[in-house]
Parts: structure tokens; C-alpha cells; sequence
């Protein structure tokens, strides 16, 4: 093969579409087509995700994607304060998109969106913007998008209200509320949750949205879980412990108690919880395990449950990485709808690594499991 090449079909023949393939010396190495040759001593898996959330390769588009992996990121910076790589990739990240007081970036349809917020699933980077810098320029951006996306129930949404605006939304506003002292973005984070409460739960089930005709759908979808628990943890940490918020720790707490009791028999999540028809999916198992390190860190979720169903998940998750980091077995993008989420297909994601990421480091910080980064 690599005296000889590889050849590359279309099918089915005569191809109608052209095949687009990135490459020229522009790129690093990391971000080219490559093909993945077998070595005979390869890495342990959570060190190849180490190696692959402190390259470049791990770099997503700006928004909710890359926002989970500076998460990763940052929380591995200050859980091995050594790790000089992680510090190193976290100021390489942010410098793809952040130039001085500009954001450039393409919005998800690669159209120019600098200096711009294109919806809420953009603003989570802004997270880490602002732990890093609560004064820096940029963040007036997602402030002026969340002022202007709000609804009169106090919402910040698109078109629909989703479950996203939990971890894109409140969590930012926050860290920034935090950060700066600011109640009037303290109480907005808490309105995002509580609203996201009333408008998204429906006795034991969770959906991703809620559309503008009362419909509501992606009921108890495994991303949907991931970003309305791994939401309401991260932004009620960020606020601290408060009476007023007491209410939607307790929230946080039902919605963990149903994620563990919705386990399939591997030690993770199907697609659609309880539903092993739509088989196993890892980046929303990823990202609901870290919701639950997390929320024992915390101290408000149980150890001996929580954490013990976070520690097998990160035993199953890791056995699912590819020798060079990437998180196998998740489901893809859902703007193909829920028939293509409910049909099985997988593949590698670079949000979950970096959602394993967040996992790892908050186990490692709770002494549930060793160094990995080696």
C-alpha cells in the first residue's frame, strides 16, 4: 500500500457529485486525510486521547462543538497544573478563532459570521473566554446575542427552546456572571435553566426541543440528557451554592437518578435512552458521565452511585478510542433527523473526546482513577 497508493471510488458509478479532499502544506499534519496505519506498540487509549485533545487535530468548529473540547481543555490544564500541553493546545485553540479583540469564524452552513454570534449553540466558547478573561472584548458578542435572542419569558433562544441552551447558554452566562459580579447575568442563567425545566421535561422523559407549534421532540435522545445535566451541573457550580438555586439542584439530581436507572447492559447509553433498538451511543454517554463526575464532585450526587456508574463509563468509553484519540460509536449530527439518530449509524467525534475529556479530568480530581494522560 505504501509503495503503491490508494485508489479512491465514488459510488454508486457514474458519479454525479465531485469528491472534495483538504489537503496542501496550509495544514498541519493533524487536520489532513490520512489513513491510520496499525502500530505495534500503540498507545494506552486514554493517553492516545491525551496526545489527541493537546494536538491540533482535536481543533472543531467554532461554537457548541469546540466549546466541549476547551472545556477538556481547561479542565485539564488546571487538573494537572504540569501539563504544559494542555495549557499550550488551549491558547492554540482559542488563537484559530480569537485574533486579538476579532472572532473570526464560519457559522455551520461555511458562511463568514465574524464578530458575530450565528445562535445560542455559539456562545459556549465563550465560557472558557471568560475564565481565562472576563474583560476580554469578544464577550460582549455573546452578551449583545443573548440580550437579543431573548423571549418574554425570559428564554434565550432560537426558534425552538432547546436543551442545548442549558450548557451553551447558562453555563457562559454563569462563568461570566461569576467572573464579573454581574446579578443581572446570574439571574438570566438561572431563568435558562427553570425554563428549560417547565418547557423540556415531561414526567420521567426529557426532550432536545421544544418548537414554536408546542410539539416537542428528541424524547429522551442521549445528547439531549448530556446537555441539560451536564448544563444544569456546570452552571449551578459556576453560581454556588445559593437557596434559591436549591430547587434545580434537586432537578439535576432526578435527572441523574434517571440516566443511572436507563443504563443499557454495557455500562452506557443507547442513542434513545431504554431503547436498545437504537444501540449504544458514546458521545452522549460521554457527556452524561461527566455530568455525573461532576455532580459528585460537587458533593450533591452520591458516590457510591453516581460516580461508580461515571467510573464504568469511562472503563467502556475508553475501550471505544481509536489508537490515534478519536471517541468511536457516536451518533452523527441531528440536522438529518431523528430517522437517520434512531438508524444505527456511528462514527468517530471529536466532541466526544472532548467530552471524555471532561470526564477524565473530573474523575481524576474525585481519586477515581489515576494519571491517564501518559
Amino acid at each position: 500500500m505504501l509503495d503503491e497508493g490508494v485508489r479512491l471510488t465514488l459510488a454508486p458509478e457514474p458519479a454525479t457529485e465531485p469528491l472534495w479532499i483538504f489537503s496542501g502544506p496550509e495544514a498541519p499534519a493533524e487536520r489532513r486525510p490520512a489513513l491510520l496505519l496499525a502500530a505495534e506498540d500503540p498507545p494506552a487509549p486514554a493517553a492516545a486521547l491525551h496526545r489527541h485533545l493537546t494536538s491540533p487535530a482535536s481543533v472543531q468548529p467554532f461554537g457548541w462543538m469546540e466549546g466541549c473540547v476547551l472545556d477538556a481543555l481547561y479542565d485539564l490544564h488546571t487538573t494537572f497544573p504540569g501539563d504544559t500541553l494542555a495549557e499550550t493546545a488551549l491558547r492554540d485553540h482559542l488563537a484559530v478563532y480569537v485574533h486579538g479583540t476579532r472572532l473570526r469564524y464560519e457559522d455551520p452552513r461555511g458562511r463568514p459570521a465574524n464578530d458575530r454570534v450565528y445562535g445560542i449553540e455559539a456562545t459556549l466558547p465563550f465560557a472558557v473566554v471568560a475564565k481565562r478573561d472576563p474583560r476580554h472584548p469578544t464577550l460582549r458578542l455573546a452578551v449583545e446575542s443573548w440580550n437579543a435572542r431573548t423571549d418574554p419569558h425570559g428564554c434565550v433562544k432560537d426558534a425552538p427552546t432547546t436543551a442545548e441552551g442549558c450548557y451553551t447558554v447558562g453555563y457562559p452566562m454563569a462563568v461570566l456572571a461569576k467572573a464579573t459580579g454581574d446579578t443581572r447575568l446570574r439571574e438570566a442563567a438561572v431563568r435558562q435553566l427553570r425554563v428549560r425545566r417547565r418547557r423540556l421535561t415531561w414526567d420521567d422523559d426529557i426532550y432536545l426541543r421544544l418548537l414554536p407549534d408546542g410539539s416537542r421532540v428528541y424524547r429522551n435522545w442521549a445528547r439531549a440528557y448530556a446537555w441539560y445535566l451536564l448544563g444544569l451541573v456546570r452552571t449551578l457550580t459556576e453560581l454556588g451554592d445559593r437557596p434559591d438555586t436549591e430547587d434545580l439542584w434537586d432537578e439535576a439530581a432526578r435527572a441523574a437518578r434517571l440516566a443511572v436507572s436507563r443504563r443499557n447492559a454495557a455500562g452506557i447509553w443507547d442513542c434513545y435512552l431504554a431503547e436498545p433498538a437504537t444501540g449504544a451511543e458514546t458521545c452522549g454517554s460521554a457527556g452524561i458521565a461527566a455530568a455525573l463526575a461532576l455532580g459528585v464532585e460537587r458533593g450533591r450526587f452520591a458516590a457510591d452511585r453516581e460516580g461508580v456508574v461515571a467510573q464504568e463509563a469511562w472503563e467502556v468509553l475508553c475501550d471505544r478510542l481509536t489508537p490515534d484519540g478519536w471517541l468511536d460509536g457516536s451518533s452523527p449530527s441531528n440536522k438529518g433527523g431523528e430517522e437517520l439518530q434512531r438508524s444505527g449509524y456511528r462514527m468517530l467525534s471529536g466532541v466526544g473526546s472532548g467530552l471524555l475529556g471532561q470526564l477524565g479530568a473530573a474523575l481524576t480530581r474525585l481519586g477515581a482513577v489515576k494519571d491517564w494522560t501518559r
